[in-house]
């Protein structure tokens, strides 16, 4: 029940008329700052030099934090991931990040602005403002959740276009296509393929018995291969008719609620690559990328060389 209550104040914040705001406003100087860096040279690792830094930048100037706070936070959140590995340091970067929020929080109800935190914490349910441990909460999973995700899917449509240049090539004389090449990459191999959920009661699905208090491996990503709803579903097709149809953003009540931020930051980084990039292509000096992981899926690079600016 809470959850519904609160959902409703952030469903206000990334509604699409305001993530679309923040595509002119926030993601597109990330890109062009990043881009800015190696458009000159004809070649680059579209990994290490571009996808996994401009969804970060893009959240950094939402809680326009500062250049030294934001490489802080950024470190902060992704050694917290790691706690079913390391659980001192995970434990002691999630401790953090709890100190971090609560001051940055005071301070903007005091001073607000239109960044994301003051949006968040000026915000009402009831007559009464979300709750301090809320804010923390969702800002603490921020990075991970709008960042990590985001930076994998930009990779994966990236790696399926250049390894399907008829289709890059489509896509770059018809940009119409693009909403459907997202959505497309995010069924095919998308950011997180697998979750893990507890069973509340006693169950049974497809025959299968499963007791109250098991741990359920949710498995989307083979939902989005399912052969009885999607056709060939192991080709990458940007024309797939219901390529829409997939789970990367989950469903029901807790569909994901920055798939709007993510489709429009995906949307603007691959526009300006197609733009920015002449005869682009991989650069046959290195080896083909490959996607790896098991939960969450990415290529380790992305080598490619194209026309300098």
């Amino acid at each position: 029940p809470e959850h519904t209550r609160f959902r409703r104040i952030f469903q206000k914040i990334f509604l699409p008329q305001y993530v679309k705001q923040w595509g002119t406003t926030i993601v597109d100087p990330v890109v062009d700052e990043l881009m800015g860096a190696f458009i000159h040279t004809g070649k680059a690792d579209l990994m290490a030099q571009f996808t996994q830094h401009f969804p970060f930048g893009v959240i950094y100037r939402q809680l326009n934090l500062p250049t030294d706070q934001g490489k802080v936070f950024h470190k902060l959140a992704v050694a917290q991931t790691l706690i079913s590995i390391d659980k001192e340091h995970g434990t002691e970067a999630s401790d953090k990040l709890g100190e971090f929020f609560p001051p940055l929080i005071a301070e903007r109800r005091a001073n607000p602005g239109d960044d994301l935190v003051s949006l968040l914490a000026t915000a009402e349910v009831d007559g009464d403002y979300l709750p301090e441990d809320v804010l923390v909460s969702f800002f603490r999973q921020l990075i991970n959740a709008a960042g990590d995700t985001t930076y994998r899917g930009t990779s994966v449509l990236l790696t399926k276009l250049l390894q399907n240049p008829d289709q890059l090539e489509m896509l770059r004389a018809d940009r119409a296509l693009m909403p459907n090449a997202i959505e497309e990459a995010l069924r095919y191999d998308g950011p997180v393929i697998e979750q893990a959920r507890w069973c509340a009661v006693d169950t049974e699905i497809g025959g299968v018995r499963i007791p109250a208090g098991s741990i359920v491996h949710v498995v989307a990503g083979a939902a989005n291969r399912d052969p009885a709803r999607f056709e060939d579903p192991d080709r990458f097709d940007i024309r797939r008719p219901n390529a829409s149809r997939h789970f990367a953003f989950s469903g029901g009540p807790h569909i994901c609620i920055g798939q709007h931020l993510a489709r429009v930051e995906m949307t603007r980084a691959i526009n300006a690559i197609l733009d920015k990039l002449p005869n682009l292509r991989l650069d046959p000096d290195y080896p083909p990328p490959q996607i790896k992981g098991a939960m969450m899926r990415v290529p380790h690079h992305l080598h490619v060389v194209f026309d300098p600016n």
